[in-house]
């Protein structure tokens, strides 16, 4: 099942939250989707990417952007906030200088086995949902796990083209490498 002016999108961002880094926030060539129904910015379909309706190769691009770690308490971090009230409010509470509603479901995993089981089941559905050597951006922050300990939750049907560093004006105020890493669905013999 597709939204009826989306049924022609090849590009599905499955952790969409608040669409934070994406400069076109509409278009009917991306599907956003998020598990979280109560987003300042609504997905267009609650979908839990572990397990979709989807049919096989249906996408030919997926950005998968979890949260990057585990734990935390709802409107108890700046990152579990789901809505501009509770940002603007944290934002003055702690005198911080970011903008916008950044939502990381960091309070949807309690333990790191679940935020990594997660990531591992996601993984193998969107293997599935992508087209013959299709692309999937993954987007991670070393903040409680190095990106190096994450690749292997990704399996071999996977061929990693590009590692990208990035940093950002949060990243200047943290510790943390950030990642955007490309990888390409391989040809799977039969």
């Amino acid at each position: 099942m597709v939204v009826d002016d989306k049924s022609g999108a090849r590009v599905l961002d499955c952790t969409a939250a608040n669409r934070m880094f994406w400069v076109k926030r509409e278009s009917n060539k991306v599907l956003w989707t998020d598990v979280e129904s109560e987003l300042e910015v609504p997905a267009d379909m609650i979908v839990d990417i572990r397990s979709t309706d989807f049919v096989d190769g249906q996408f030919h691009t997926v950005i998968f952007d979890p949260p990057h770690w585990w734990g935390d308490k709802p409107q108890k971090n700046y990152y579990s906030n789901k809505n501009e009230e509770d940002t603007r409010v944290f934002i003055e509470k702690y005198n911080m200088k970011y903008r916008g509603v950044t939502y990381y479901g960091t309070d949807k995993y309690v333990t790191k086995k679940s935020l990594l089981g997660f990531i591992n089941a996601s993984q193998r559905e969107i293997h599935r949902i992508l087209d013959d050597y299709g692309v999937l951006w993954f987007n991670w922050s070393d903040v409680k796990i190095p990106l190096s300990k994450i690749l292997p939750f990704f399996d071999q049907r996977w061929d990693v083209m590009i590692k990208l560093q990035i940093g950002s004006r949060k990243q200047n105020l943290s510790k943390h490498q950030n990642w955007w890493v490309m990888f390409m669905k391989k040809e799977v013999s039969n």
